[in-house]
């Protein structure tokens, strides 16, 4: 590997998320960063694992938004600006961006987030209608279905 592609550093950060290698994923993704500043895939991407992490939660907005400015109508950037709203108990903010990314990219993922933002903006129906679409396009996603098992069965 050349240590100063940048492009190797991210391929190589998402493998090593693959393998749950979570230390190795930071600093691969960080490598990227401080080699391309404006290498948004790589932005976003850490930007997320932050989020994920529970870490960081502040600098993984400024990642995020600064991706989004370099690819404004990615329905991904949108769906991890979502999720720092969402981390930062901004759940309108968050809906308003899920909705927009849910419109850019068809994501099993946005879905169950925007699940989340329902549930917690007191909108059950709509949370389980997501979770639902959710399971639609990846109907081994235990989380999902235990989501939905919950509030159905009320806790039970």
């Amino acid at each position: 590997m050349d240590p100063a592609d940048p492009e190797a550093h991210f391929y190589l950060g998402s493998v090593y998320y693959n393998l749950e290698d979570y230390f190795s994923v930071e600093k691969e993704l960080t490598s990227a960063v401080k080699l391309k500043p404006g290498y948004h895939q790589a932005l976003n991407f850490l930007g997320y694992f932050y989020l994920e992490q529970d870490k960081n939660i502040g600098q993984a907005g400024l990642m995020i938004k600064q991706a989004l400015v370099l690819d404004p109508e990615n329905g991904a950037y949108l769906d991890s600006l979502g999720w720092f709203y969402y981390k930062k108990g901004k759940f309108q903010e968050a809906l308003s961006n899920l909705e927009r990314a849910a419109s850019f990219l068809t994501d099993p993922g946005i879905y169950d987030h925007l699940g989340d933002v329902f549930l917690k903006l007191g909108n059950s129906d709509s949370a389980k209608l997501n979770w639902e679409k959710s399971l639609k396009l990846d109907s081994q996603s235990a989380k999902v279905k235990t989501k939905l098992f919950k509030l159905t069965n009320h806790g039970q």
